[in-house]
C-alpha cells in the first residue's frame, strides 16, 4: 500500500473520530521500524477494528463497498491490468462496462496511482472499496490459477520506431530504459499523431504531471500523470533529442524522429526549468505536410488565381503575414511546391528547417555560429539562385538584402507577423525599406489565419438570428442555415476536425503602387484594395461559414473584422 494512502488513512481517521492522536502517532512509530502497513498496525494493536475501518473508508470518501467473489469478476476487465501492477498497487479490475472499468481498490486515498491505472488501461475508472484480502485472493486466482500471468499492458505504440537516438551513459540508461516509461513516451507520441497534435505540453505541478496536446490550435487535456514519473519521463524524452541528462537548471531544445503508420514525423523538444521541476514542449512536424498544394490549404478559386498570376513572375517579392501559429510556413511550402521544378534552383534559409522538400536547397539559421538571415542571405545570392525562401522578415538589414535580391532577378518569399494586407506596406517602410522599392519589388501580400473546421460527421445545421447575420455580413443561401459545433466520437466530441486557411489576398496593382508616393495610411490602401476587387479575412471566413466549412463562433474567436 502506498505511503500516501497510509497518511490519508491515518489523518481521516483522527479527523473522525475512530482513533486518537496518540494512537496515530504510536502506529507511524511500529511503521517506520517493521515496515507494515498502518491498517494492519491500527488492527493488531487494537486501535481500531476491520468494520471501523470499512465503514469509515465507504462513508467519509463516498465510494461503495463490494464484496469481491470470483463470479463477480470479468476476466475480460482483468486483462487490461498487468500481473504486477494490480499487485503493486493492490487493485483487480471488476467489470468493463463502454468506456467505465469498475476497479477494486483496497485504498481510496492514492489518487495518484489511480491516475496511473487510467492511463494504463485507457479507460475512465469508477473505483469501488474492497477488503485486501478478498483482492490478494482475486489476483491470485485470476493471473494464477486462471492463467493471466503472462498477459501485458496493451500500449497504442504498434509501427512506432525510433530513427535517430542517443547513447547515453549505461547506468542512466538502467534508469530511463525501463519498459513502463519507455512504454509510456511510446503511448504518448503515437496518441499525439493518431490524433493530429501539433504540440505536447508535459507541465509539472506540485502533486502531478500534466500532459496537454494541442489540437488544431487548442490544447487539450490528454493525461494526468503521479508527479513520481516526471524525471524518468523528461529523461527518456532527453536521451531521445540527444540532450544533456544532467543539466535541470537551463532551458535546451533538440530533435527526434520516428516513423509511425507509414509517416515519418519530426519531434522539435524545448526544455524549460519550472518551480516544479522541468515542462517540455514537444513540436510535431509530419513530413507528409511538405506535399501540400496551393488548392489544399484552403485557397477559394479566385484566390488561387490571383496567387498563381502573381508566381507566373519571374521575379518579385511575394509575402505571406500573420501571427505566430497562422500557417505562414505552410503557405510558402505549398507556393514552393507549385512553382520549384528540375529547371529551377531553390534555396531557403529557415530558423528552423521545419520540412525537408525535394529539389531543394535548406540551409538552416544557426545563430551560435553567426548564421543569421541576412548573412546568409548575402552568401545565397552568389549561388546563382532563381527562388529564394527566407523564413522571417525580422530587421532592417534582412529586409533590405531581401529587396535587393527581388530586384536583381530573383523570386524572393518570405513572411512577416502584420495584422492584414494592406498593413504590411506601411510595416516595410516602418522597417527602414525606401518606398521606391516596395513599389518596385512587392508582387503579392496573403495574409492568413486558422481556424477550425467542423466536423462533418456531426456538425448541426441552425438558422442565425438578424443580429447574427448582421455581424456576419453575408446572407446565408437558399433557406438560410449554417451550421455549428456538436461533438461526436469522431471528433473526441470536440466538433471541429482539421484547420483551413482565412485569407487575404492583395495583388500589388498600379493604383496600389501610387498611393505609396503619398503620406498614405493603411486603411487607405485596404480601402483601394477592396474596390479592385479584394476579399478581406472576414468576408473569406464569412463565405467559409456559409459553406459549411466552420462556424460563426469559431470566426469570431480568430479573425480581425
Amino acid at each position: 500500500m502506498d505511503k500516501s494512502c497510509d497518511d490519508g488513512l491515518g489523518s481521516g481517521l483522527v479527523e473522525n473520530g475512530f482513533i486518537t492522536d496518540e494512537q496515530l502517532t504510536a502506529a507511524l512509530s511500529i511503521r517506520k521500524s517493521s515496515g507494515l502497513r498502518l491498517s494492519e498496525i491500527l488492527l493488531m494493536e487494537g486501535y481500531t477494528s476491520k468494520e471501523q475501518l470499512q465503514q469509515f473508508m465507504s462513508e467519509h470518501v463516498d465510494m461503495p463497498y463490494v464484496k469481491l467473489t470470483p463470479d463477480l469478476i470479468d476476466v475480460e476487465a482483468v486483462r487490461l491490468i498487468p500481473a504486477n501492477v494490480a499487485r503493486n498497487y493492490m487493485v483487480i479490475p471488476v467489470t468493463l462496462v463502454g468506456d467505465i472499468l469498475t476497479i477494486a481498490v483496497s485504498c481510496p486515498f492514492d489518487t495518484a496511482a489511480l491516475d496511473m491505472l487510467a492511463f494504463a488501461s485507457g479507460y475512465n475508472l469508477e473505483p469501488v472499496l474492497s477488503d485486501e484480502e478478498d483482492i490478494l485472493e482475486a489476483i491470485d486466482y485470476f493471473f494464477k490459477d486462471g492463467g493471466l500471468e503472462e498477459e501485458v499492458m496493451t500500449w497504442d505504440e504498434d509501427g512506432l520506431e525510433v530513427v535517430d537516438r542517443f547513447s547515453p551513459d549505461p547506468q542512466e540508461e538502467v534508469k530511463i530504459d525501463e519498459a513502463p516509461i519507455v512504454k509510456l513516451i511510446n503511448n504518448l507520441i503515437s496518441r499525439a499523431i493518431k490524433e493530429g497534435a501539433s504540440d505536447i505540453h508535459i507541465e509539472p505541478e506540485d502533486n502531478l504531471v500534466r500532459v496537454r496536446y494541442r489540437i488544431d490550435g487548442v490544447l487539450m487535456e490528454a493525461k494526468v500523470l503521479p508527479v513520481e514519473v516526471h524525471n524518468a519521463l523528461v529523461s527518456r524524452i532527453k536521451v531521445l533529442a540527444e540532450l544533456d541528462i544532467t543539466e535541470r537548471r537551463l532551458p535546451q531544445d533538440g530533435r527526434f524522429f520516428v516513423k509511425y503508420a507509414g509517416k515519418e514525423v519530426d519531434f522539435r523538444i524545448v526544455t524549460a526549468p519550472t518551480i516544479y521541476g522541468e515542462s517540455v514542449t514537444i513540436r510535431l512536424l509530419d513530413q507528409t505536410n511538405a506535399r501540400v498544394g496551393l488548392s489544399d490549404i484552403g485557397f477559394n478559386d479566385k484566390e488561387l488565381r490571383t496567387v498563381m498570376h502573381a508566381l507566373e513572375e519571374p521575379h518579385g517579392f511575394i509575402l505571406v503575414t500573420g501571427p505566430t501559429g497562422s500557417g505562414k510556413t505552410t503557405t510558402l511550402y505549398a507556393i514552393l511546391n507549385e512553382i520549384s521544378d528540375i529547371s529551377k534552383k531553390v534555396i531557403t534559409i529557415e530558423d528552423p528547417v521545419e520540412y525537408r522538400l525535394k529539389l531543394i536547397n535548406q540551409i538552416p539559421v544557426n545563430a551560435k555560429a553567426g548564421l543569421d538571415f541576412a548573412s546568409i542571405l548575402r552568401s545565397v545570392m552568389r549561388q546563382d539562385p532563381d527562388i529564394i525562401l527566407v523564413g522571417e522578415i525580422r530587421d532592417r538589414e534582412t529586409a533590405g538584402i531581401a529587396v535587393q535580391a527581388a530586384l536583381t532577378g530573383h523570386l524572393l518569399l518570405s513572411t512577416l507577423h502584420t495584422t492584414g494586407a494592406p498593413e504590411t506596406l506601411p510595416r516595410l517602410l516602418d522597417m527602414g525599406v525606401e518606398s521606391y522599392y516596395v513599389r518596385e519589388v512587392i508582387r503579392l501580400i496573403i495574409a492568413q489565419r486558422l481556424v477550425r473546421k467542423l466536423c462533418p460527421s456531426c456538425k448541426e445545421a441552425y438558422i442565425p438570428s438578424p443580429d447574427a447575420l448582421v455581424g456576419l455580413g453575408v446572407a446565408p443561401k437558399g433557406d438560410g442555415v449554417i451550421y455549428k459545433a456538436s461533438g461526436c466520437k469522431h471528433c473526441s466530441g470536440v466538433g471541429y476536425r482539421g484547420r483551413t486557411g482565412v485569407f487575404e489576398v492583395m495583388l500589388m496593382s498600379d493604383e496600389l503602387r501610387s498611393l505609396m508616393s503619398l503620406e498614405f495610411r493603411a486603411n487607405q490602401v485596404r480601402q483601394k484594395a477592396v474596390e479592385e476587387g479584394m476579399t478581406t479575412m472576414w468576408s473569406n471566413a464569412a463565405e467559409k461559414v456559409i459553406a459549411g466549412i466552420t462556424s460563426l463562433e469559431e470566426i469570431e474567436r480568430n479573425i480581425p473584422r
